[in-house]
């Protein structure tokens, strides 16, 4: 029987369009009868009308999609995965999702903090939203890269963080963009930032001004657009930091260690088994938890 892997594929990079495409790849690899519905295209839920005899997983919780599987009778063949975005469904949207969903044939979960949105009745299974990159696609992962990234990496204490976007939350961001790049102040580390989606008008000026000047000394190498970034992390020349209170278990900090990257992550949300945990919202505890790892 089909199976379809339905979910965003990349552009854009992201924790969840990343494990669609490798979900879908690990099946094809193995031989499975495996198809893609991409969210990313507007008419793709269509693709339901003509499917015949088939099963699904769907890596989304939107609820246009899970209510396009039920009118077209296939929400039955459907596994739901939930890669937190339950966390943002609430009120009658909430009621909606779980009536609709507890039709589904199961939901599987990335964190189990989650399963405390779903019914009783909803059969909830825990599983880990990494799957390992293929590395032969390593040499040209890096060949994207701007150039004197690589020679950047060699130098001094480099940390590494990433963020898809800037996104505004509580005194500064949702993913520490600000807060990392504070850290090369009355320092010596190096900072590498990826961010995929850098619109300058859409982040503080103060920020701006921070990150073009630390470019400028040559201490900051920012990298935007689409890229991979678990070549860097094979490199082993770096520190890379999960400063945002969400997501613990997210793609790129299993991508660290499984490369044998050392990780410093908020305590803010469970982490996996070999992070280094600091105070969220606490800079001196963050100072810290650097310092502690470059003096061992």
């Amino acid at each position: 029987m089909k199976f379809y892997i339905v979910g965003r594929y990349p552009p854009p990079i992201g924790g969840v369009s990343v494990y669609t495409n490798r979900r879908f790849n690990e099946m094809l690899s193995a031989g499975g009868d495996v198809g893609k519905i991409d969210l990313g295209r507007r008419t793709s839920l269509f693709k339901l009308l003509r499917k015949g005899s088939a099963t699904y997983e769907v890596n989304s919780l939107n609820i246009i999609v899970i209510l396009a599987f039920f009118i077209t009778g296939k929400i039955g063949k459907a596994v739901f995965v939930d890669h937190n975005s339950s966390r943002s469904i609430k009120g009658v949207k909430k009621r909606a999702t779980l009536w609709l969903i507890r039709h589904a044939r199961k939901i599987l979960i990335v964190n189990e903090q989650l399963r405390d949105f779903y019914n009783e009745s909803i059969t909830v299974e825990l599983i880990s939203p990494f799957i390992p990159p293929d590395q032969s696609e390593e040499q040209d992962v890096v060949g994207s890269y701007p150039v004197g990234l690589v020679d950047f990496l060699q130098q001094g204490k480099v940390l590494v963080n990433s963020s898809w976007k800037y996104v505004p939350y509580g005194r500064s961001d949702l993913y520490g963009v600000e807060d990392s790049v504070r850290l090369l102040n009355n320092s010596n580390y190096r900072l590498v930032l990826f961010i995929g989606d850098y619109d300058v008008s859409r982040v503080p000026q103060r920020v701006v001004s921070e990150i073009e000047r630390f470019v400028q000394e040559g201490r900051l190498f920012l990298v935007t657009g689409q890229k991979q970034m678990w070549p860097v992390l094979k490199m082993g020349t770096c520190l890379f930091l999960r400063l945002t209170p969400t997501d613990g278990d997210s793609v790129s900090v299993r991508e660290a260690l499984y490369f044998g990257c050392p990780v410093i992550a908020s305590n803010a949300a469970a982490r996996p088994e070999g992070c280094m945990l600091y105070d969220y919202n606490c800079p001196v505890s963050l100072i810290e938890a650097i310092s502690e790892h470059y003096s061992d």
